[in-house]
């Protein structure tokens, strides 16, 4: 280090950018963390005291960002050192309260974010956390942002009773008494709860959602009222949202109150009504889903809520006409869940399945509209090679003002889209090139229906690779462009010194990848700070893609991609390698793929 830098420290947000620039290289990240805030260390800070250097100094910023990192890598026992580092030196005088509370605020955090089998004890250590530990070594009371920590760390731990237990806690001003030693001086510590403001009511209905406890929402609900506040649309949605995903008594009755009480108020939104027609088609009150349609298609609806979700106002899903076009394909229920076959493809690519060749069918879930459809995969012998998560979608063409119009022809008013939102292969098959069949014959279900296709946000680095092989290209102005290679024998060793999992491929780019442990290991890859040589293929992830190319030249490239067709380069002769046959005609497949939407 230069004598500069020495007399002139870097401003905190330096060196949260050059932690940052660390990606996911945590030793690094604490070695740039100590550089510049040698405090941390006891023997470096041992003569010196809060009081003589200025408030600048201690900001925590930066070790707050060490610690989420430490938390992406499951560096747990790490960041735990950290704190009990950080206790000691308060305890010496050597950095300030407010340091110290930041850093507990953190950790708190972290939590939650253990694996759900080390959680069982997680909620006793936030409880400690906040209650015992925290008071007793700042000599204060945890501020309110700290509660809001513990709320959602104990919502992630699945413990809603204690999060009823906090809130009750903070509605009373519970006093608590404790007895502190610091300096060898026994101290008594009291303090009282602070009152629940807004935020902790909303963290808490969060926590409910996760907990999969709609009762307990109704019953925050009913806390925020009897305190005298007014529940607002972002209350009332988290509400909805709770009573959506888990099945509970008079959740149908509750839901039409809430309902009422937001027409009353005029504050419904895309959310709420995307809630309302979950919980109606759950209870099969399809006259109510149809109400909150027709509520949609009002003049007196928002003009965002009809502009941006059209297909919302469309005819419901489980029309009787729909389920019996459903009913002509062949059925599979000898599975965990059904599927309804659609058709096989033979292609030289597949010589490690049995006959080369895959079935391949639609998987329907739940309000289709907003859950998506799957397109399943299989082999022969009944194994599940993967499957790819849809949202399909159907716009007007004639422009915004026709939106709402009941009398559109979907061949001539309409343009539908499929967008993929996810796609997952079997460990067992990776490989094998399954991800360029799987995409081929979703496009090419696109090319047969007359459905242009799409991407919803993708963050998955091979997803985006597979997408680009395609000729997608991205369309976000947030993209991060990355570079994949294949690792082999040759790669730099050093890659793979601080993992525990053998990956496959490495990941650079110019910008910071904030990708988790978990991420990286599922999709065996790993980030590296060095551009790869020999080069790799470029991609974007944090972004949507779409196609700019033409229906025949999108068929061409497909039929290629996937080992059906081979264009000799020379005499530009197409030779057919394999086959696609669908068990229906274009017709029927285009309604059991895309008949709910019209």
């Amino acid at each position: 280090m230069s004598d500069s830098t020495k007399t002139r420290p870097l401003h905190a947000k330096q060196i949260v950018k050059r932690i940052r620039d660390c990606s996911n290289d945590y030793n690094a990240a604490l070695e740039i963390l100590h550089e510049n805030q040698p405090f941390l260390t006891i023997e470096s800070g041992a003569g010196k005291k809060a009081s003589d250097c200025s408030k600048g100094t201690f900001d925590a910023k930066p070790i707050c960002v060490v610690i989420n990192l430490l938390t992406k890598n499951s560096q747990f026992l790490l960041a735990l050192d950290l704190l009990s580092n950080i206790v000691e030196l308060h305890g010496k005088k050597v950095i300030p309260t407010y340091y110290l509370k930041e850093v507990y605020k953190s950790i708190i955090g972290m939590m939650a974010v253990q694996e759900q089998k080390e959680s069982q004890n997680l909620h006793r250590q936030i409880l400690q956390l906040i209650h015992i530990d925290l008071p007793t070594n700042t000599g204060a009371a945890p501020a309110i942002d700290v509660y809001h920590a513990a709320l959602a760390a104990l919502g992630k731990c699945r413990r809603i009773d204690c999060i009823l237990d906090i809130l009750n806690s903070m509605e009373t001003n519970k006093l608590m008494t404790l007895s502190s030693e610091n300096n060898r001086r026994r101290a008594l510590v009291q303090y009282n709860f602070p009152s629940p403001d807004r935020l902790t009511y909303l963290t808490a209905l969060s926590g409910s959602i996760k907990c999969k406890s709609p009762s307990s929402s109704i019953e925050i609900l009913n806390r925020l009222v009897a305190i005298g506040m007014r529940p607002d649309k972002v209350i009332y949605n988290h509400v909805l949202s709770s009573l959506a995903n888990t099945k509970s008594d008079e959740r149908y009755e509750m839901t039409k109150i809430i309902w009422k009480e937001m027409e009353k108020e005029n504050i419904c939104t895309d959310a709420t009504y995307k809630s309302l027609i979950s919980i109606f088609s759950k209870e099969n009150q399809y006259n109510d889903v149809a109400a909150v349609k027709e509520r949609m298609d009002s003049p007196s609806a928002s003009q965002s809520t009809i502009l941006s979700v059209p297909m919302k106002k469309l005819n419901n899903p489980l029309t009787p006409a729909y389920i019996k076009d459903l009913e002509k394909l062949e059925k599979v229920d000898n599975v965990s869940k059904a599927w309804y076959k659609v058709g096989t493809i033979q292609s030289d690519l597949l010589r490690s399945l049995p006959n080369k060749t895959i079935i391949f069918g639609l998987q329907q879930h739940k309000n289709p509209i907003f859950n998506g459809v799957s397109l399943v995969f299989y082999t022969l012998a009944g194994d599940k090679l993967g499957f790819m998560l849809l949202r399909n979608h159907l716009e007007s063409s004639r422009g915004t003002s026709s939106v709402g119009d009941r009398k559109l022809k979907v061949d001539e008013d309409c343009c539908l889209f499929s967008s993929i939102m996810g796609m997952k292969i079997e460990e067992n098959f990776r490989g094998h090139g399954l991800a360029k069949v799987f995409i081929g014959l979703w496009i090419e279900i696109c090319l047969r229906a007359g459905a242009r296709p799409r991407s919803e946000m993708i963050n998955k680095p091979l997803l985006s690779l597979a997408l680009t092989n395609f000729g997608f290209i991205p369309t976000s102005d947030c993209k991060i462009e990355v570079e994949i290679s294949r690792i082999n024998s040759s790669s730099d060793t050093k890659i793979l010194s601080d993992i525990n999992w053998e990956p496959h491929f490495a990941l650079y780019s110019s910008k910071a990848l904030n990708f988790g442990e978990r991420e990286l290991r599922i999709q065996k890859m790993i980030v590296t700070k060095n551009r790869p040589d020999p080069r790799g293929k470029v991609t974007a992830v944090k972004t949507c893609f779409d196609h700019p190319m033409k229906t025949m030249e999108l068929k061409q490239i497909v039929l290629e991609r996937i080992g059906v067709l081979q264009i000799d380069t020379v005499s530009r002769d197409i030779k057919k390698i394999g086959r696609i046959e669908f068990d229906v005609d274009d017709g029927l497949l285009k309604r059991s793929v895309f008949g709910y939407l019209y």
